[in-house]
């Protein structure tokens, strides 16, 4: 839908698709790897999947990408985005929630910043 707000980078779309997928199919562990900044330590990413065993948590992070893959509910996208994206939305699953997700592009590859 042209209303939706939707990223002018076709390589972070492509990037947030590929992470609704992941999602979808609840792979939690693939879907950690491939969110998280690459210089996050292992400790700190195994940290991050502990939290995403919590099934709450888990439905969230589904809900907050999905969102952004969709462009459904953003409110704004603000930065240059082809090194960084700040998503601003309401919470998909929690009212009265506002939502600030940003994502940077380095060596080509977008993460999620930490």
């Amino acid at each position: 839908d042209a209303r939706m707000p939707r990223t002018s980078s076709p390589s972070l779309q492509k990037k947030l698709e590929g992470l609704a997928a992941l999602a979808a199919g609840g792979d939690r562990e693939a879907f950690a790897r491939a969110f998280v900044p690459l210089d996050l330590t292992e400790e700190d990413l195994n940290g991050y999947l502990g939290d995403l065993q919590n099934d709450d948590n888990w439905r969230n992070v589904v809900a907050d990408i999905v969102a952004l893959a969709s462009g459904e509910s953003v409110t704004s996208i603000s930065g240059d985005q082809t090194r960084s994206a700040t998503f601003v939305f309401p919470h998909p699953l929690q009212p009265m929630c506002d939502r600030e997700v940003v994502f940077i592009c380095s060596a080509g590859e977008w993460r999620a910043e930490g």
